[in-house]
């Protein structure tokens, strides 16, 4: 069996938040973690964190000189404090 392989360091995390008024782009730098699985990524974000990323709907990252894009299918608070982003990228 393989394991995912995880990625860790800093990124800047571009992210849009549904609003009344239609789409907010936001973007934060975030110490990260990023697991790949054969159906999705994980990203793991660390503390300091902006409180409004657990709404984003959509991310854009880019680490290790790579970006991506991806939609949030599901969000999780972990006991530390980070963030898990469930994302399918586009």
């Amino acid at each position: 069996m393989v394991l995912p392989q995880r990625v860790n360091g800093k990124a800047r995390i571009d992210y849009t938040q549904n609003t009344l008024f239609g789409p907010l782009a936001k973007h934060a730098e975030c110490q990260v973690s990023l697991q790949h699985t054969p159906d999705w990524l994980v990203l793991d974000v660390f503390q300091p964190l902006p409180e409004d990323l657990q709404d984003a709907q959509t991310v854009v990252f880019a680490l290790e000189g790579r970006r991506t894009s991806a939609v949030v299918k599901d969000r999780q608070r972990l006991a530390d404090h980070s963030l898990r982003l469930e994302l399918e990228t586009q």
